[in-house]
C-alpha cells in the first residue's frame, strides 16, 4: 500500500512556492511556519468508498483520521512546505455556497487559482458542520466541487470520520474525489516524536539519552495496558505528548527508568499524567505555611483538576480548606499564579493538549459545581467530542455505573476514536416487564466497538437507569434505545443529524433543534430511524424533518400524525397475547441487531447473537426457528441475516421489523416458533 508523503506527493501534487493571498479573510492564513517537532504520520488510500479513486489525479482529495490523531498538523506542515494556502473552517466564517469561491476573490486569489498557481487546504471540515444546517454545508461543497473541477491542482479537506463520509457524499456526485486517511504512528515513529518533544521541552538537558529509554519503557507499558489496541493507543499524538510531557519535567529520569524497569512504577496514561500532577504539587515547597500539615493535602491532584475545571468551564474555583488567614491569603496568591500557568493549559486559554482536556472534562462532569456546565460544552460538540475524555471517565474501564446524563457523551467520546471501517453502536435496554418496581427503574448500557478488517470487538456494560434523562447532542449514530420508562433529550443548537440504524423507545422525547436531518452512510443503504414515545415534544422544530440519501424515517406518539410529522407517522401493531408480544419483541431485537458489514451483508458477531439478553424468554426458540428456516446462519463467529428468506418465511423486512409494523405472516412465524 502506497504511503503519501509530503515530500514525494504533496510537493508534487501542488506544486511549491504558491501564491500567498493578499489580504486573507478570516481564517484564511498567509503563510505557516514549520513545526520542529513535526514527524510524518502514515497516510494512505481508504478502501471504504467503493473502487478507489487515483490521488494522483483527483482534483478533490479529502484527508481523514480519528479526532486528535494530528489533521491540523498535517495540514499546517503541508503548507509551510508547498506554500498552499491554510483555511481554520472553525475560524473563518460560516460556511456556504460561496465560501471557497468567495474567499478567493477577497484574498487576492482568484486569478493565480484559474491559472493553477494558488491551493487550498481546507481544515475543520467538522467544526464547520456543526455551525450551520446541512443545505449550508451541502452549498459550501457544492462550491468547492465547482472551484475544482478540471484543475490538476487538487482542493484538499480534512476532517474526522464522519465529515469526511458526509463530504463523501455530496462532492462524489459532482467531481472524482480520493480519500486518504491518516493512520497512528508505528513504534519507531512514535518514539522519534516524543524524542523530539523532549529535546524541543528541555534542548539543554544533559540527559536525552537517558530520557529517550524512559519514553521507551513508558511507550511499552502503554501499549502493554491497552491490551491489543495499544499500537493504535500509544501511536496518538496527544498522548506522546503527555508522555513527553511527562519525562521533560523529570529532573531525574534514570530514576523513572529504574523505577520502570523494577516495576515499582506501573504504566497507564492515568500514572503519566498524575506524575505531572505531583510534580505540580511539589511546587508548595516555596511559599511559606504557619501549618506545615497544610503541604500534603493542599493542591493535590483532585484540587487541581477542579481548579483547572472551573477555570476551563467558567466556574467559581473550589473552596480552600480552612487554615489560618496567613496561609490562606499566601495560597490565593500562589494560586493566582499556579493555575493559569499549569502545564495542562495553553497559556491559560485553553487546555494544551486533547488528553489533558479529556482529563480535566472527566473531573468536571462529575464535579457538581461543574458538571452541567461541561455536559453541555460536550453535547454542543457532536461529531468534534474529545476521544481521551471516555478513556479518563472511564478511569480504565473499571466504571460499573453511568448516569444516563453522560450515556451520551461518553459514547461520542468512544465514537471519537473511530478509523474508517472501524463501528460502534450504543444499546441503552431497561428492565422487562413485570421486573420488581426498584429493578425497573433500573437499565442496561453496553457500547460495542468494532475495528476494521479484524474481528475484534470490545463491549462495555454500565448499569443505569430510568430515573434521569438520557441526553444525547447534535450529532447520533447507531444507537438502539428501549427503555420505557426513560426521557430522552435529543439534539442540540440549531441542527441535530440522526445517522441510521436508530431505534429509540421511551417515555418522553424531546427534540431540542431546530432542524431534524435524517441520513445513513454509504455501507448502509436501506437503514432505517425509527422514533417511539409515550409522550414527544418537538415545539423547537422549524419545519419538517429532511431526509438524505436511502433511509427511512418512521415515528410512533400521540398526534404523530400532526405537522411536522405527518409523513413519517406509523401505528405499531401490538398482539393481545403477552407470550406473543414478547416473541415479536425478540424477533424484532434479533433483526435490527445487524449491521451491514463487508460487501453490504448484515452481519453480527455471534457473542451479541447469543447474549443472555437477546435469549432469554422466549428469545432462544425465536432464533433457533430463525436459523432452521434459513434466515439467518452462523459460522460460529459470526451471525448473517438474509433478506430473501425474511420476506420469503417470515414476511418481514428490515425496515417494517424495525417500525413494528408486523404482518400476518410475521407474527405466524413467530407463533409457530413459541409453540
Amino acid at each position: 500500500m502506497s504511503v503519501y508523503t509530503i515530500n514525494d506527493f504533496w510537493k508534487s501534487r501542488l506544486g511549491t512556492g504558491q501564491t500567498s493571498p493578499d489580504t486573507p479573510p478570516k481564517g484564511w492564513s498567509q503563510r505557516t511556519a514549520q513545526l520542529s517537532t513535526f514527524k510524518e504520520a502514515p497516510l494512505t488510500s481508504s478502501s471504504s468508498f467503493g473502487d478507489i479513486a487515483d490521488p494522483e489525479r483527483t482534483p478533490v482529495i479529502l484527508v481523514s483520521a480519528p479526532g486528535a490523531v494530528g489533521k491540523s498538523t498535517l495540514a499546517r506542515q503541508i503548507a509551510s512546505m508547498t506554500g498552499a494556502t491554510y483555511v481554520d473552517l472553525s475560524e473563518s466564517e460560516p460556511v456556504g455556497g460561496n465560501t471557497l469561491s468567495g474567499g478567493l476573490v477577497k484574498a487576492g486569489l482568484f486569478d493565480a487559482w484559474r491559472n493553477g498557481q494558488a491551493s487550498v487546504l481546507l481544515d475543520g471540515l467538522d467544526e464547520a458542520r456543526l455551525r450551520v444546517t446541512q443545505e449550508a454545508f451541502e452549498a459550501f461543497l457544492r462550491d468547492v466541487a465547482e472551484m475544482s473541477a478540471g484543475r490538476g491542482v487538487p482542493t484538499v479537506l480534512f476532517g474526522r470520520t464522519g465529515a469526511i463520509q458526509d463530504a463523501w457524499l455530496v462532492l462524489v456526485d459532482h467531481v472524482p474525489v480520493s480519500v486518504l486517511e491518516i493512520g497512528y504512528y508505528g513504534r519507531e515513529d512514535a518514539l522519534d516524536f516524543a524524542v523530539g518533544c523532549v529535546a524541543d521541552a528541555v534542548p539543554d538537558s544533559p540527559h536525552h539519552a537517558v530520557a529517550r529509554r524512559a519514553l521507551e519503557l513508558l511507550l511499552e507499558g502503554l501499549r502493554r495496558d491497552t491490551d491489543g489496541d495499544g499500537d493504535r493507543f500509544a501511536g496518538y499524538a496527544p498522548v506522546l505528548q503527555a508522555v513527553a510531557d511527562r519525562v521533560a519535567q523529570d529532573a531525574n529520569p534514570s530514576a523513572l527508568v529504574a523505577l520502570i524497569e523494577k516495576g515499582e512504577q506501573p504504566v497507564t496514561l492515568r500514572t503519566v499524567v498524575s506524575a505531572i500532577l505531583l510534580r505540580e504539587q511539589q511546587k508548595l515547597a516555596g511559599i511559606a505555611l504557619e501549618d506545615e500539615a497544610l503541604r500534603s493535602t493542599l493542591y493535590d491532584q483532585e484540587e487541581q483538576l477542579a481548579h483547572l475545571a472551573a477555570r476551563i468551564f467558567r466556574q467559581p474555583p473550589p473552596n480552600a480548606p480552612a487554615m489560618s488567614p496567613k496561609d490562606a491569603k499566601a495560597y490565593a496568591d500562589a494560586l493566582e499564579t499556579w493555575v493559569p500557568e499549569h502545564p495542562f493549559l495553553d497559556g491559560g486559554k485553553g487546555t494544551s493538549s486533547a488528553v489533558f482536556e479529556g482529563l480535566i472534562t472527566a473531573q468536571a462532569l462529575k464535579g457538581a459545581a461543574t458538571a452541567n456546565a461541561a455536559l453541555k460544552s460536550e453535547l454542543a460538540r457532536g461529531a468534534a467530542s474529545n476521544p481521551f475524555l471516555s478513556e479518563f471517565y472511564l478511569e480504565d474501564g473499571k466504571e460499573l455505573a453511568l448516569p444516563p446524563e453522560h450515556v451520551g457523551v461518553i459514547y461520542a467520546s468512544l465514537r471519537a476514536r473511530l478509523s474508517l471501517g472501524d463501528t460502534a453502536s450504543l444499546l441503552v435496554e431497561g428492565a422487562d416487564d413485570g421486573a420488581e418496581e426498584e429493578e425497573a427503574l433500573k437499565s442496561d448500557v453496553e457500547i460495542t466497538v468494532s475495528r476494521a478488517g479484524t474481528s475484534k470487538t470490545t463491549t462495555l456494560r454500565f448499569e443505569s437507569d430510568q430515573t434521569g434523562v438520557l441526553r444525547f447532542g447534535n450529532l447520533l449514530e447507531d444507537v438502539e434505545v428501549n427503555a420505557p420508562l426513560a426521557a430522552v433529550d435529543m439534539g442540540f443548537g440549531i441542527e441535530t443529524v440522526l445517522v441510521a440504524p436508530i431505534s429509540i423507545q421511551c417515555a418522553e422525547l424531546k427534540f431540542a433543534t431546530e432542524r431534524l436531518v435524517v441520513e445513513t452512510v454509504p455501507e448502509r443503504p436501506g437503514a432505517a430511524v425509527y422514533l417511539e414515545a409515550d409522550n414527544a415534544s418537538s415545539e423547537t422544530l422549524a419545519g419538517v424533518p429532511t431526509v438524505h440519501g436511502d433511509v427511512t424515517l418512521s415515528v410512533a406518539w400521540p398526534n404523530a400524525q400532526a405537522h411536522p410529522w405527518t409523513s413519517f407517522a406509523t401505528q405499531p401493531a401490538a398482539a393481545q397475547d403477552p407470550r406473543l408480544n414478547e416473541g415479536l419483541r425478540r424477533f424484532r431485537k434479533f433483526v435490527i441487531a445487524f449491521r451491514s458489514h463487508s460487501k453490504g451483508a448484515l452481519k453480527r458477531f455471534a457473542g451479541k447473537i447469543e447474549h443472555a439478553r437477546m435469549t432469554k424468554g422466549v428469545g432462544r426458540s425465536i432464533l433457533d426457528h430463525m436459523l432452521a428456516q434459513g434466515i439467518v446462519s452462523t459460522d460460529g463467529e459470526m451471525y448473517t441475516l438474509h433478506p430473501g428468506p425474511l420476506a420469503e418465511k417470515a414476511g418481514a423486512s428490515y425496515l417494517t421489523t424495525m417500525s413494528r409494523n408486523f404482518s400476518p405472516e410475521t407474527i405466524k412465524f413467530v407463533e409457530a416458533a413459541i409453540r
